[in-house]
């Protein structure tokens, strides 16, 4: 447990405030100025003072406490640096986690109302239409990725600077570094709005779907395609809130959410209107505008809503950076989920609605490791850049040791939910066994999805994307192997458990092996 504990505090020392150094009484003498303020590590700063009287430079080390004990010095409380660095460190950490919860649990209490007021048909009918709605956002996911990595830059190297319309501090950098993604987003967005609204029925075509199930899927569809563009834009907006460290009100707004998406589940699939799977996508869709624009609003207070423009040359060369390598990456993994629902539509409705269930309880458990994978996403880019390799590598250490831990604690429970709870999503006895029989093979897949999410984080901190692609390729075309053999939705779990383990494992080696790029680095910019 006490290296456990270490490993958690050397993590959560990326989320503490910039250090200020104490140097007034150094910067109001006559003959001393400050020439260069240089940061040597995260807890001290080395200062560079030249005399106006001779060409004589001293050099002063000032070693500072971490923010919580320089408060602990002043305030003479009973709290030590190191319970600080813990209640630090539970303040990003749960409610970080309990917004990329939220979502997937959302997903399985529409399961649970659709399954318990429709029956196996209408959970049967979510799996193609939630492919056709979730899987299309993922794909848009490199939108807020590369949030995360141009606005984390931005705002961990631009303290000093002043945002575009003259906020001062790395809050403005970090604003303005997110304008790019926002309009793209909305512009997808609002595409995607249009395509399910006049092309629904082509969709559920190309995906072979039951006629029996199309008409509950095109409804589910059409109602969550309303707010498609909103949930676009508030991936990146969510981004920018974990970027400047603030979560609580994110998870406020995200809860307050929830809680009117649970009732209009009610509403719309109880009582007093039966509306089924478009009932539980009314819900989802109302909540998802409500949330949306609740953060615009916040964000605007706080002076932090990025601006709806066209982006400049520059803004877009450094969007596709990112944008580029990681839609490719994204459509190779979305790719393998299609594969795997392709598969899972073939075994008959009643495997296809226990496939829904244990997907569902899949997106929900693996979401876990996104904490870890924003830990290194956020903290790792300023120590590649700067080349910190030792902090760097000591970082990634302690990610993966903590993503083991959360492997086996979350996979574990995972497998008691598939086993023990089926029932609170479908009362059919059939679908009830096809996910008790998938639990060991989802213990599995939630294990190696959670590590692989972690290192994941690591390695586009590096841009180390060729990699990423090609180990994606590679384990695409393994898993479609795989599938063709696959008669069972255990079997199909066991193929997802497979890719991810060796993408995870090649990822370990490469970012060890590289020292996560930073000699590449190095060599660029000399």
């Amino acid at each position: 447990m006490k290296l456990l504990f270490a490993q958690l505090v050397t993590i959560i020392s990326a989320f503490q405030q910039p250090i200020t150094p104490r140097i007034t009484r150094y910067s109001s003498h006559p003959s001393i100025r400050i020439s260069k303020v240089q940061p040597t590590s995260t807890n001290s700063l080395a200062l560079r003072l030249s005399s106006e009287n001779n060409d004589d430079s001293t050099e002063l080390a000032e070693s500072s406490h971490s923010s919580y004990g320089d408060q602990h010095d002043r305030n003479n409380t009973d709290s030590t640096p190191s319970e600080a660095s813990k209640r630090q460190m539970l303040k990003f950490v749960l409610p970080a986690l309990g917004i990329y919860l939220m979502n997937p649990l959302l997903s399985n209490i529409d399961n649970s109302f659709v399954g318990r007021t429709v029956g196996k048909a209408g959970l049967a009918a979510l799996s193609p239409a939630t492919l056709c709605i979730d899987q299309a956002l993922y794909l848009f996911s490199f939108l807020s990725r590369a949030t995360t990595g141009l606005a984390s830059r931005a705002y961990a190297n631009a303290s000093n600077t002043s945002g575009s319309d003259g906020t001062t501090g790395n809050v403005g950098a970090a604003r303005d570094a997110a304008s790019p993604a926002l309009t793209v987003s909305l512009i997808c967005g609002v595409a995607l709005t249009l395509l399910y609204t006049f092309r629904t029925s082509s969709l559920l075509e190309i995906l072979n779907v039951d006629p029996v199930l199309r008409a509950s899927a095109s409804s589910y569809i059409h109602w969550r395609g309303v707010s498609a563009w909103a949930a676009m834009a508030q991936s990146v907006l969510l981004s920018l809130f974990m970027v400047t460290r603030d979560v609580i009100t994110p998870l406020k707004i995200i809860s307050c959410a929830a809680v009117l998406n649970i009732f209009g589940d009610a509403l719309f699939c109880v009582w007093p209107i039966r509306g089924g799977c478009g009932g539980a996508a009314a819900a989802t869709a109302c909540a998802t505008l409500i949330s949306s624009f609740w953060m615009v609003k916040t964000l605007r207070k706080k002076k932090l809503l990025p601006a709806l423009r066209i982006p400049k040359k520059n803004e877009l060369a450094a969007l596709g950076e990112f944008m580029g390598p990681l839609l490719a990456i994204t459509l190779t993994r979305m790719s393998g989920f299609m594969n795997m629902q392709r598969r899972a539509m073939t075994l008959g409705v009643t495997a296809l609605a226990g496939y829904q269930l244990c997907m569902n309880l899949l997106i929900f458990f693996v979401l876990f490791g996104e904490p870890l994978s924003q830990l290194g996403q956020t903290k790792l880019p300023g120590l590649i850049e700067n080349e910190n390799s030792r902090e760097a590598m000591a970082t990634l250490r302690s990610i993966l040791m903590l993503s083991v831990f959360s492997a086996v604690g979350v996979g574990l429970t995972a497998y008691c939910t598939s086993t023990f709870g089926p029932a609170l999503f479908s009362s059919d006895l059939g679908v009830q066994a096809v996910a008790k029989g998938a639990a060991p093979q989802l213990f599995l897949a939630v294990s190696m999805c959670i590590m692989g999410i972690a290192i994941d984080g690591a390695m586009m901190a590096s841009r180390d994307f060729g990699f990423m692609l090609i180990t994606g390729i590679v384990s695409f075309f393994v898993q479609a192997k795989l599938l063709h053999n696959c008669n069972t939705v255990s079997g199909i779990l066991a193929t997802f458990a497979v890719r991810l383990g060796s993408y995870t494992i090649l990822s370990v080696v490469r970012a060890f092996a590289t020292t996560l790029g930073i000699r590449k680095y190095a060599n660029q910019t000399c």
